[in-house]
């Protein structure tokens, strides 16, 4: 059998099953192969009933739903309008966690004054829907808090977000273990859907390379060879390289390093939801890397080189050494802007009584006594 990385947290059980998910992930070339191991693996792991996908980077594709695995047409049309119109729709698919949860172990009687969050320093985060005082609009009926619904585990990257749900009622709400049977394959799930959704897009038309050439991120496509097979015009004015040419020494380097993860032996650890950043002339980039299928495995790939805007980069730094933690450094950003502990709490999706917790180990760890210090503290960098 082949060796497995990155289980450890799991049950021998679930091990050998996130296992088989993964290297059958591996093997989807279609959407029809992918739907049928959502419907024969991948919801029975999670004791869920439904599954949902859809395309959020619009310098490469205009962000949209892709598919959905036993969700109905009219259910469809609630979710297309949630994720166009809803501004509450940015939260699962811009927000920084590698995995969010709906419910996890707190009753939906609880208020959000009440409810302390379960997973602390966990890198995951709580779905608003299910703790938000104000209502939620009936026309997004599937994800709406008006009535009994769903309960969701969301996921994505730079490219995609998706939602794996169970249907209210349901036996029990998510527990940590789904959590983490979901942060052992998503980085493998998210990229097989990548590869499906690329590889259709260039196969169908001339489009997607229409998209690449009015792209204002620096995206290339390079074969197995290292060479550039095809390059837009911002890649070419950033990285000055022309298609036919081979990639530098160190994108080489990354890309062998990247293609590694996705032959076996598979690892699942060490995913952060985060693409590695890239430094060129003194600048931080992200490098984002998306698998092209061919008629024979795999034929090349798409690299993405997109400018990281990092306003508070000194501030986190401060913040870094300080040991706050990433719930801590989010709450120290929004007190920065002059927002205060209620809004915090609505913001980060915690309690008012998790905010103060937060508030009272920052001043510790800063060595400040009021909000008025720890402002002036932070402004200094």
């Amino acid at each position: 059998m082949t060796n497995f990385q990155g289980a450890n947290s799991l049950s021998e059980k679930d091990t050998l099953a996130v296992q088989e998910i993964v290297h059958s992930l591996h093997k989807c070339s279609t959407r029809q192969t992918l739907k049928a191991l959502f419907g024969s693996h991948i919801l029975p792991l999670l004791n869920a009933h439904s599954a949902l996908y859809a395309w959020t980077d619009p310098d490469l594709l205009r962000p949209r739903l892709i598919d959905s695995i036993n969700i109905s047409n009219e259910d469809l049309v609630s979710i297309n309008q949630f994720i166009n119109k809803d501004p509450q729709a940015g939260s699962l698919l811009t927000h920084p966690y590698p995995v969010i949860a709906r419910d996890i172990d707190i009753p939906k009687e609880h208020s959000t004054n009440r409810v302390e969050d379960p997973f602390r320093e966990e890198p995951c985060r709580l779905d608003p829907f299910s703790r938000e005082e104000q209502k939620v609009s009936d026309g997004y009926g599937y994800f709406s808090t008006c009535k009994a619904g769903v309960i969701t585990l969301a996921l994505r990257d730079t490219n995609l977000g998706a939602g794996i749900h169970r249907r209210l009622p349901c036996e029990k709400p998510w527990m940590i273990r789904d959590v983490h049977v979901l942060e052992q394959i998503r980085a493998h799930l998210l990229m097989a859907i990548k590869t499906i959704v690329l590889t259709e897009e260039l196969a169908r038309h001339k489009s997607m390379v229409e998209i690449l050439a009015d792209s204002p991120t620096a995206v290339a496509m390079v074969d197995r060879n290292m060479t550039v097979s095809y390059c837009n015009s911002a890649w070419k004015k950033l990285m000055s390289m022309e298609a036919g040419s081979r990639l530098g020494l160190e994108l080489e380097s990354r890309l062998i390093k990247e293609k590694s993860r996705w032959e076996p032996p598979f690892f699942t650890n060490g995913t952060t939801g985060q693409d590695p950043a890239y430094k060129l002339s003194g600048v931080e980039y992200q490098l984002s890397f998306a698998r092209l299928r061919g008629a024979e495995d795999i034929d090349s790939w798409l690299l993405q080189v997109k400018y990281m805007h990092k306003p508070h980069q000194k501030v986190n730094g401060l913040m870094r050494q300080a040991g706050l933690t990433k719930r801590e450094m989010e709450a120290c950003n929004l007190i920065r802007q002059g927002i205060d502990a209620n809004e915090i709490a609505k913001q980060l999706f915690i309690s008012p009584h998790t905010v103060r917790t937060h508030l009272k180990r920052i001043h510790l760890k800063l060595g400040v006594h009021t909000r008025a210090q720890l402002v002036a503290a932070l402004n200094q960098h």
